[in-house]
């Protein structure tokens, strides 16, 4: 994959996972720094942040490589 075709598919990856994420009201536990299979609720603080990083993926500055 070169170009910006690799970049659009991270970008709609992450997206789906974010917006996943977001729907499952869940995220995986890290424990020193390692990401466990536990899930805990998401905060508020970590609702907010997943939002404003879909909506940077969605940004139309990043339309062009999507």
């Amino acid at each position: 994959m070169k170009g910006t075709t690799g970049i659009r598919i991270r970008r709609e990856s992450a997206k789906a996972r974010l917006e996943a994420q977001l729907e499952r009201g869940t995220k995986p536990e890290k424990i020193d720094g390692k990401t466990t299979s536990n899930m805990v609720a998401l905060s508020d603080v970590d609702k907010k942040r997943i939002e404003r990083e879909i909506d940077n993926i969605n940004n139309k500055k990043n339309k062009g490589l999507l």
